[in-house]
């Protein structure tokens, strides 16, 4: 059945982050942008590509923005950009284990 608004939600640099429709919510929010008043229940079937990179490098990065009332697909420079901002993945739990029996090690030997 359709007649239900469906919305998105965007961060402050424009990328969408969210969508949803009306009924799956009571919370309102000011960055929210309409748009439709007449979609689907689910907003998945008004918009069904993935709001979401879904493999690869970019796995998990937005993949769209909103510019000018419009969805639009971001540049590989903007992911670039993005991915190259992040900052390092932490140490493994293994890497952090062995740094801990390094440090014990050198300590019980009287190397601290």
């Amino acid at each position: 059945m359709d007649g239900n608004k469906l919305y998105i939600r965007i961060d402050n640099q424009q990328r969408i982050i969210d969508g949803y429709a009306e009924w799956q919510t009571e919370k309102r929010n000011d960055d929210e942008i309409l748009i439709t008043e007449s979609g689907p229940r689910q907003f998945n079937l008004y918009w069904a590509d993935s709001l979401y990179v879904e493999d690869g490098k970019y796995k998990g990065q937005y993949r769209f923005k909103w510019t000018d009332g419009q969805r639009v697909e971001r540049t590989q420079e903007e992911l670039d950009a993005e991915w190259a901002a992040r900052p390092p993945a932490p140490p493994s739990l293994q890497d952090q284990i062995n740094q801990i029996t390094v440090t014990l090690g050198d300590f019980i030997l009287g190397g601290m």
